[in-house]
């Protein structure tokens, strides 16, 4: 018994026992058993899923300062980055999300002063996800910052005290808030957005 024969059994059968398989119709091929099937066609792959449609974008979070809790449009804005109070009760100072990344201040008045957005975990918050005022970019990294708002109207160094130690800051004024830039010990990685009225 040679190779060929040992590899194709049945390759001198004589050809009234063997139908060659052109000669059969697509339904009469011969196949393996289920569990040996590769063919292609026969393997069935499931469809992808679709992406997930894209977030809505919100509304500028910078609407905010300096309108009243109160006020509708206010409440609405609340509702939509989930913002509650910070000890669970109103009226209140402080209103947070800790889950989108931000939080506010407001005065005895019900007048809000301060919006910070948190980035890199700042606080226990998660990342802000949104787009950065003042036409930053989506980027939280200070030359990213700088490339999108140009030159800082103030900068500062970083503090190297053992108590409180933080990265450097910048600042740029807008005409119709200010926003103030808090980075980490690496002086790159954005920590905290801090917006004023």
């Amino acid at each position: 018994m040679g190779f060929l024969d040992r590899v194709l059994p049945g390759r001198n059968a004589p050809a009234s026992a063997a139908t060659p398989r052109h000669a059969l119709e697509a339904d009469e091929q011969p196949r393996s058993s289920q569990a040996e099937r590769q063919d292609p066609i026969e393997v069935r792959i499931p469809p992808l899923q679709p992406p997930p449609p894209p977030a809505a974008p919100r509304v500028d979070v910078t609407q905010l300062l300096g309108r009243n809790l109160a006020d509708p449009f206010a409440q609405e804005i609340c509702r939509e980055y989930a913002l509650l109070p910070a000890l669970g009760t109103a009226p209140a100072r402080s209103y947070q999300s800790p889950s989108l990344g931000v939080s506010l201040l407001a005065d005895d008045y019900g007048t809000v002063i301060n919006i910070f957005l948190h980035f890199h975990g700042d606080l226990g918050f998660q990342p802000y996800a949104g787009s950065i005022p003042g036409r930053g970019g989506t980027i939280p990294k200070r030359s990213s910052l700088w490339v999108a708002l140009g030159r800082p109207d103030q900068s500062t160094d970083p503090n190297r005290d053992r108590i409180n130690e933080y990265g450097a800051s910048d600042q740029w004024r807008f005409p119709t808030f200010t926003m103030h830039a808090l980075y980490a010990l690496d002086n790159e990685d954005l920590l905290r957005l801090t917006l004023r009225h």
